[in-house]
């Protein structure tokens, strides 16, 4: 039974008893690796690739991107991408250079394909915020399902050629804390668990925990891609006509949130007065980048609004209601 230990036995204490849909997106395979977390996806994806010359990272990504790479001791160098999230990878690439291309919030599908191309290398897509977002044919592709649903690590590595796993299996029960104490205590209480939870996949790549694929099982993923596909819709009808983003009318794939760049002075932190959780993605650019960089006014600026499979129509009408007042 798939996420049951194989050092088991019959009788004694239960485990937690889970509905099983058994609808996740991936199915594991010889090209599809279940592994611990996202970065992890992207180190066996690596390890079965020949090896580049340098890899072309975007200034506008969370940098525990750069954790398999460095670690596989790759050359990196970063790359600018426009203020509607479209890639500019140097002009001088080849064959030899392999180019990440970032799929943000699953609404950058057209903006990836057209980056992938025109590139005379291997390409890799990072869909860690795009779960639903099938891959490109002939092109690897990793993904985050935690950031979709309750699960406190996971990856998943898709490639067209087969994937060797790492040997090392991952446990995640000590992650789970912070899953229950958002359960039971709220987000607040939770955040120093989760925090820590986080910190702890930096490690090399293990394969995906018995717990994490009995928690996938246990997700209706269908239900929630119509959730919110129909969330987003609600926003985009009330917030496109103030949103400097081209996000699409009609994703092709349910996406994360509802990323909204607008000119409201202070509208973040009246939000997240209002119980609004608004991360910013992602902090660490803020840092390595000039203020009138694309890259910078992106983190600075964007608010991923939550339309995820927890909140319904009146939860978007409300969050409407704050924006436009």
């Amino acid at each position: 039974m798939p996420g049951k230990p194989q050092d088991d036995m019959m009788g004694g204490a239960f485990a937690p008893e889970l509905p099983d849909f058994n609808n996740f997106p991936y199915r594991e395979s010889a090209g599809c690796a279940m592994l611990s977390s996202g970065r992890a996806a992207l180190e066996c994806i690596l390890r079965n690739m020949p090896r580049p010359r340098r890899v072309l990272v975007p200034r506008y990504v969370c940098n525990t991107v750069q954790e398999p790479i460095a670690r596989l001791d790759l050359p990196i160098e970063r790359y600018p991408i426009s203020e509607q999230l479209v890639p500019c990878p140097p002009a001088d690439t080849d064959s030899s250079d392999l180019l990440l291309l970032v799929n943000y919030f699953g609404l950058t599908e057209e903006a990836v394909l057209a980056a992938a191309l025109r590139h005379p290398g291997p390409v890799v897509v990072d869909a860690t915020t795009a779960l639903y977002s099938p891959p490109l044919p002939g092109v690897p592709t990793f993904y985050s399902p935690r950031k979709f649903g309750g699960l406190c690590d996971g990856g998943i590595a898709l490639a067209p050629f087969p994937l060797q796993l790492p040997e090392q299996l991952d446990s995640s029960a000590t992650r789970t804390l912070g899953m229950l104490q958002r359960a039971e205590s709220g987000a607040t209480a939770a955040a120093p668990s989760i925090a820590a939870a986080e910190d702890s996949l930096s490690a090399p790549a293990r394969r995906m925990s018995p717990l994490t694929r009995l928690l996938i099982r246990s997700i209706d993923w269908a239900a929630a891609a119509q959730r919110r596909l129909e969330n987003y819709h609600v926003l985009h009808t009330a917030l496109s006509p103030i949103n400097r983003l081209n996000v699409p009318d009609f994703p092709s794939a349910a996406p994360m949130c509802y990323p909204l760049v607008c000119g409201i002075p202070n509208l973040r932190d009246e939000l997240i007065d209002s119980g609004i959780a608004l991360p910013l993605y992602w902090p660490e650019v803020i840092a390595a980048t000039t203020p009138e960089q694309p890259e910078n006014l992106l983190a600075r600026t964007l608010l991923p609004l939550p339309i995820d499979q927890r909140y319904s129509t009146a939860d978007m009408q409300r969050l409407i209601q704050l924006i436009l007042g």
